[in-house]
């Protein structure tokens, strides 16, 4: 327990019971909601379904390889020099991936609701394509990391992967271009897009006024739009702090210590909060998952108003351009 940076032993031990707490709710969370999509897929074809099941992958893979970060963390690190290679490149990809697909789901739901007709010219493979280029751009960003970390051995024996083969140039260039694509781009193409939603729903619903279906119609984009709001604010919280430390750790302006440990946790805080807000307050989900757990006699997402609810099913049922996350 001593190599653990030297922190005391109740901090150690506290930041041991966040992080089980955090990994089951997310590894639990996300695989639950891939199994809702493969469900839910199996009923209708759907390329947000294909979106949420993509991010939970990314989610869940990346809270997998934390576990490596955490033996090191209390101990050492485990695997020698060809795991420490593919685990930093896997999770740097998996992270970057999340939020590309991110940026996705905000693409799609703009396109939905500034053209509701394109979202039924949408196919399976388009997506797939979309999907898979996400992955292969993460990749390739992530690929140099495969040449710059490896293992070091102290005087104690305690080994380490560290990104080493870099110097501090490269270092301070690669990541600074890193958070610049994968943060600060996202971060500002999700508040635009949220903006564009939003005033696009407001017009539309005053031009409408007296249109019911158009009522309707709106409801349920401005539900999806909440969602993705939500999303967007979870992705500021848990991600800034990782991105401003990391970043001036590797410009010598700070030595991380409590601060990056806490950050490294907000960002796998963050793989629990996507299926909790996409999946539990998603309509489709919520609905589908009540379904099956009724059969059971547990009911965890009860009804408020069963009117209403069968009301909001019809509605989901008439409109193909609302998908998953449509309500």
């Amino acid at each position: 327990m001593a190599t653990s940076d030297g922190f005391p032993i109740v901090i150690v031990a506290t930041f041991i019971c966040v992080y089980f707490l955090i990994f089951l709710s997310s590894f639990v969370g996300n695989s639950f909601v891939l199994w809702l999509c493969y469900k839910l897929k199996r009923q209708r074809e759907s390329s947000l379904t294909c979106c949420i099941a993509n991010l939970a992958i990314a989610d869940v893979a990346f809270t997998v390889l934390s576990i490596f970060d955490l033996v090191t963390f209390l101990w050492t690190w485990v695997g020698g020099e060809i795991s420490c290679k593919l685990q930093s490149f896997s999770i740097e990809a998996c992270y970057s991936t999340s939020i590309l697909t991110l940026v996705l789901i905000s693409f799609e739901r703009l396109k939905a609701v500034v053209d509701p007709l394109s979202v039924r010219l949408i196919t399976k493979e388009n997506m797939l394509r979309k999907l898979i280029a996400v992955w292969s751009v993460s990749a390739v960003v992530a690929s140099p990391l495969l040449y710059a970390y490896q293992t070091q051995t102290d005087d104690t024996g305690t080994v380490s992967c560290t990104n080493s083969m870099f110097g501090d140039i490269a270092r301070q260039i690669y990541y600074t271009i890193h958070a610049f694509c994968f943060f600060l781009v996202p971060l500002v193409y999700m508040l635009v897009v949220q903006k564009r939603i939003f005033l696009s729903l407001s017009s539309s619903v005053a031009s409408n006024a007296s249109n019911t279906i158009a009522s309707m119609r709106y409801k349920r984009h401005y539900k999806v739009a909440k969602v993705l709001a939500a999303l967007t604010i979870a992705f500021v919280t848990c991600w800034s702090p990782f991105m401003v430390t990391r970043t001036m750790m590797y410009f010598h302006l700070t030595n991380g210590g409590y601060v990056w440990r806490a950050s490294q946790l907000l960002i796998l805080l963050n793989t629990v909060l996507d299926p909790i807000l996409y999946g539990v307050y998603g309509e489709a989900m919520r609905r589908y998952a009540r379904s099956l757990f009724k059969k059971t006699g547990w009911t965890p997402f009860p009804r408020v108003d069963p009117l209403r609810d069968r009301q909001e099913t019809m509605q989901v049922r008439d409109s193909q351009s609302m998908e998953v996350l449509a309500a």
